[in-house]
């Protein structure tokens, strides 16, 4: 297999993921939500790990420095996701996701300063039809009066968007050129999730800090499975010397058609001409970076 063939794996689960993840979180408390979901992840993880043997040998590999990078990881990803999950609670699935999934363009713009990636002319003009791809959804937001400019969850839903962006960044500087064991590295940012959102749930029970009401959710479990299968794939796929982050990013929110079409089925969400239209000028760069 190529590094693409583990990348567009990675999307079809991530797609799945993105539907769990609005089940789960729509009018519902963000917080226990991300650490019941992670804790399933997690305990998929390693009984995957241990299914297959290679338990023991990801221990071996948990170095100061592998830790210290996944430890950064975990930090990164939670912040990302609870901007996320904040912004799908009330946001329709149809508007959130596709913002997130225009996170490579960022991902394309920081590849080509630090990591020295040239973008060609066609890629340039692929960058400017993903933030042409913005403008459409303010528009296609106005007509269920989200007002893209003073929507807190927008806002959310764009800081969640540029902190994923940055963990692909981290993802290329871990695997390529610190060139870390990929089940190690996972099996510690599993374990880092959980314990970031268990004790900022605890911190905030503590203090008695207001929150919003939690409802246990069948899907809250596939969450989890899904993420880490989906993230266990990219992360195979990126261990390739070969596998450029700006592409392998861009390439794995084709998810985002999935998500798209299911969300609209299976949450009966409306104005789909329009969200359409700007989800197709998205794609349309996107191809064209790749």
């Amino acid at each position: 297999m190529s590094w693409t063939h583990w990348v567009l794996a990675s999307a079809v689960m991530l797609a799945l993921y993105d539907i769990a993840k609005k089940a789960s979180v729509r009018n519902n408390a963000v917080l226990p939500t991300l650490l019941i979901s992670t804790i399933f992840g997690c305990t998929s993880f390693v009984a995957g790990l241990a299914v297959a043997g290679e338990l023991e040998s990801s221990f071996a590999g948990i170095t100061p420095s592998v830790f210290a990078l996944a430890a950064a990881k975990s930090v990164i990803v939670a912040s990302s996701w609870i901007f996320t999950f904040t912004a799908l609670r009330t946001l329709p699935v149809s508007i959130a996701t596709p913002i997130r999934a225009s996170a490579p363009a960022i991902v394309f713009i920081a590849a080509f300063i630090v990591y020295g990636e040239r973008p060609t002319a066609v890629q340039m003009v692929g960058m400017a039809a993903v933030f042409a791809g913005y403008f459409a959804f303010s528009w296609a937001g106005k007509g269920e009066g989200i007002d893209f400019r003073r929507n807190r969850a927008v806002w959310c839903a764009f800081a969640g968007m540029c902190l994923s962006a940055l963990s692909s960044m981290w993802d290329k500087y871990v695997f390529q050129c610190r060139e870390a064991d990929v089940e190690s590295v996972q099996l510690v940012f599993q374990a880092g999730l959980v314990c970031v959102y268990g004790l900022l749930l605890a911190g905030r029970t503590a203090l008695r800090i207001h929150c919003d009401v939690f409802e246990w959710r069948w899907s809250m479990p596939l969450v989890g499975i899904l993420l880490a299968v989906a993230d266990w794939l990219y992360f195979r796929g990126l261990a390739y010397p070969d596998a450029p982050i700006s592409v392998a990013s861009l390439m794995r929110r084709f998810s985002v058609v999935i998500t798209f079409v299911l969300g609209a089925r299976f949450f009966h969400e409306t104005n789909l001409v329009r969200k359409g239209i700007a989800m197709a000028v998205i794609l349309a760069g996107i191809i064209l970076l790749c």
